[in-house]
């Protein structure tokens, strides 16, 4: 496992924002300690490397099938809550098809672990184990482009959110893990639901 700290670049364009560093959580997804095992790292001059990504890399699962698959290849990253609230989940995601139908390629797995309760419909024990996430919109997000995912599937076509109940000063650890294969992470985002609405946060953390 590794602490994670806010990295120069992404913060100082969040601090123009006047976005407070005590409002959110960003974790570039290649800086793990963990074994990507299934997972690539793509980097700027790669083939299949999809422009503007945070920090010119990030990383695609190139395990199990376009379709589906079970948790795969995890993925460990730890951080402290910069204050007590609810804070929601989102990743910075791309899928890349070579020709599959446009509602693959779009997901992985979430579970999170620490001292913290749900703030959402979901309950604390589906948030310690593997959750469905999958790009916002589906089928209707284009390919090779930079795109939320932050709709949590725990049970089929039943859609929630991954908002956790954080305490300030608490460690927690995120555990990523790949499901459908050619999907991508840029980052990884948890920001405070009493700062920002959904589609604000979506506007001011995507920055590219």
């Amino acid at each position: 496992m590794t602490i994670f700290t806010f990295l120069g670049c992404k913060t100082n364009q969040f601090l123009r924002n006047n976005i407070n560093t005590k409002d959110y959580v960003f974790i570039e997804a290649e800086k793990t300690v963990s074994d990507l095992q299934k997972w690539q790292l793509v980097k700027k001059g790669d083939q299949n490397y999809i422009e503007r990504a945070s920090g010119d890399a990030y990383l695609e699962f190139m395990g199990n099938k376009p379709i589906t698959g079970k948790p795969n290849s995890p993925l460990i990253y730890q951080f402290t809550a910069p204050t007590t609230g609810d804070f929601q989940l989102m990743l910075m995601s791309s899928k890349r098809l070579e020709g599959v139908k446009s509602d693959w390629c779009n997901d992985a797995f979430v579970r999170l672990s620490g001292n913290f309760e749900s703030g959402s419909k979901l309950s604390k024990k589906a948030l310690q184990k593997n959750i469905k996430i999958l790009q916002d919109g589906n089928d209707e997000t284009s390919e090779l482009q930079w795109h939320w995912a932050s709709t949590a599937e725990k049970d089929r076509h039943v859609y929630n959110k991954f908002i956790y109940k954080l305490i300030k000063g608490e460690k927690y650890t995120i555990t990523l893990s790949g499901r459908s294969k050619r999907f991508s992470v840029d980052y990884i985002l948890l920001y405070n639901t009493a700062k920002f609405n959904n589609q604000k946060a979506k506007e001011l953390f995507k920055i590219q």
